[in-house]
């Protein structure tokens, strides 16, 4: 697995880390181009992100950063900005599962478990339905 931060430079995402107050309500939000594809969430406007900058909260910097560059790639594929979130928590599911960190991490985000995080995230989607683990 390629490391968030080296992926972001590689792709020529500026990293910018916002005061939690700024950002608290998305944990993290992007306006970037993507293989030729103008890609950002609507929060990206409301919060007024430059082109090519990722804006994120510092402490949980791998897990959430690894989360939006998931979340670009789904929608440069076409999904939408709910199924794309979806598909990147699934991702994240699939890589950390066993990892006591992004456990720690997904406490503090207000999720009980991982089990709870998986079927509420099925229940979200149907393209969820076809991939969950």
């Amino acid at each position: 697995m390629i490391d968030p931060r080296a992926e972001a430079n590689n792709l020529g995402y500026k990293i910018r880390y916002v005061p939690h107050e700024v950002i608290k309500d998305y944990n993290a939000c992007y306006n970037v181009i993507y293989h030729g594809k103008h890609i950002k969430p609507p929060a990206a406007d409301k919060l007024g992100i430059p082109l090519n900058e990722i804006w994120i909260s510092e402490k949980w910097e791998k897990y959430i950063l690894h989360h939006e560059l998931a979340e670009i790639k789904f929608r440069a594929q076409g999904y939408n900005a709910e199924e794309a979130h979806i598909l990147a928590e699934m991702e994240c599911i699939k890589l950390w599962r066993n990892d006591p960190m992004w456990r720690e991490f997904i406490v503090e985000m207000h999720i009980s478990d991982i089990e709870n995080m998986a079927s509420e995230i099925k229940g979200r989607s149907k393209t969820a339905r076809k991939s969950l683990i």
